[in-house]
């Protein structure tokens, strides 16, 4: 038996990890790079090993968060949204196992809903490939999950009733998640984590979805949608763009193909952006990563076309975690200006960066850097490219779409 398909959208808050931490900019920019760092090591350690089938991304590198109710009567966990991945697992609690560091654990026993998957299941073999499973046909259906940055989590597979949202919650009964009874590593801090990515083991495909949409806010309370989207009053005009097919099955890669700053289009290498196998991965869209990273075949045509046409003075980046910095104090905000950055994609399609999506300010040093760093091999889209743009993802006919809007919760 598979979940219920949800038959109406679901909105619910998403939550920056950080959000509820009195820290500067400088400060959250660090943290920030260094979740990106432990995301990328693990891109890195797929790239190099082809572990995909036993591997997912970082379990330290997420960025937002949501919560959800778990059992009956229900227990609320705060599980961090992840694109990269498609296993939804929780900690549950077992007294035999290494101590979570989480501030709750699941108690199977006391929930009326909680059924776990025996072995010989058809939902066992598909919640479990590629995801290392073991198991007796005469024993319960278990799961081991090992992450690229060394984290691992292992139990039992069951079914379980999850709620999403407070003020309209919606309860789908028999969604299969993994009960956490041992982990290791950075796993132990989380309550866990709901995997978006498009394998048939993530939550959308579990809740019969073809479209679900965020939209992100910088460091703060953002929103995401379950289900086709109505149209907000802020909406501006949508940018579409074409979803690729790849080796690497839970992510999200888009067809970027140019990049122009100024109006000039740069001179990228013609397979910069392409996906090779399983050991480039192309373009990545990740809400999970806070910063944008450029395959450096496209980031040093970038960072010197910024050079060349900023007037600025250069400041050294590296207090802030980034490369390239400009000074700009002194520069009212609506006469601060840098060159227009235009992404090209398949299909003639141009999606022009906001500059606030691009350049990131420390008001306090009068300093703009551009928030985009190099990186061999893949590039990513993270979150602070997305912000302010309800990010669109329909899984039926393979698009995503970009709308501008206001996506601060008043």
């Amino acid at each position: 038996m598979a979940a219920a398909p949800i038959t109406q959208a679901i909105e619910v808050s998403l939550i920056h990890v950080d959000s509820d931490l009195n820290l500067t900019q400088t400060e959250l920019v660090s943290r920030a790079a260094a979740r990106g760092d432990i995301r990328l090591s693990s891109l890195r350690s797929k790239a190099a090993t082809d572990l995909r089938r036993s591997f997912s991304l970082s379990s330290d590198g997420n960025e937002y968060y949501i919560k959800i109710a778990v059992g009956t009567p229900p227990v609320t966990f705060r599980v961090f949204v992840d694109t990269g991945s498609d296993v939804f697992w929780i900690s549950c609690f077992n007294r035999s196992a290494t101590p979570s560091t989480s501030a709750v654990s699941f108690d199977p026993h006391r929930s009326s809903t909680y059924r776990v998957i025996p072995c010989k299941s058809p939902r066992c073999v598909k919640s479990l490939i590629p995801f290392m499973p073991r198991c007796d046909p005469s024993k319960n259906c278990t799961y081991e999950l090992v992450y690229a940055d060394g984290s691992a989590t292992n139990g039992t597979m069951a079914l379980e009733t999850i709620t999403f949202g407070r003020r309209n919650p919606v309860s789908v009964p028999d969604v299969a998640f993994g009960c956490s009874v041992s982990s290791s590593g950075n796993v132990l801090n989380t309550d866990g984590i709901l995997g978006f990515g498009r394998g048939e083991q993530s939550i959308v495909s579990q809740l019969g979805i073809d479209r679900f949409s965020y939209c992100l806010t910088p460091f703060g309370s953002s929103r995401l949608v379950l289900g086709p989207r109505e149209a907000d009053k802020d909406d501006g005009v949508t940018v579409t763009v074409p979803m690729l097919p790849t080796d690497w099955a839970s992510w999200y890669n888009i067809d970027l193909v140019g990049i122009s700053v100024g109006g000039t289009a740069l001179a990228i290498p013609k397979d910069t952006f392409k996906t090779n196998g399983f050991l480039k991965p192309g373009v990545v869209l990740d809400n999970g990563s806070t910063l944008t990273y450029l395959d450096a075949g496209a980031y040093d045509p970038l960072k010197s076309a910024l050079l060349a046409k900023v007037g600025f003075p250069v400041v050294d980046g590296k207090p802030y975690e980034l490369d390239v910095c400009f000074k700009t104090s002194g520069v009212a905000a609506e006469q601060l200006r840098f060159p227009e950055l235009v992404f090209h994609f398949r299909g003639e399609v141009d999606f022009k960066v906001p500059q606030e999506n691009y350049m990131m300010g420390f008001a306090k040093d009068g300093v703009h850097c551009l928030a985009i760093l190099s990186e061999d091999g893949i590039s990513i889209l993270g979150s602070y490219f997305q912000h302010n743009f309800w990010v669109g993802y329909d899984l039926k006919n393979n698009l995503v779409s970009f709308t501008p809007s206001k996506c601060a919760r008043e």
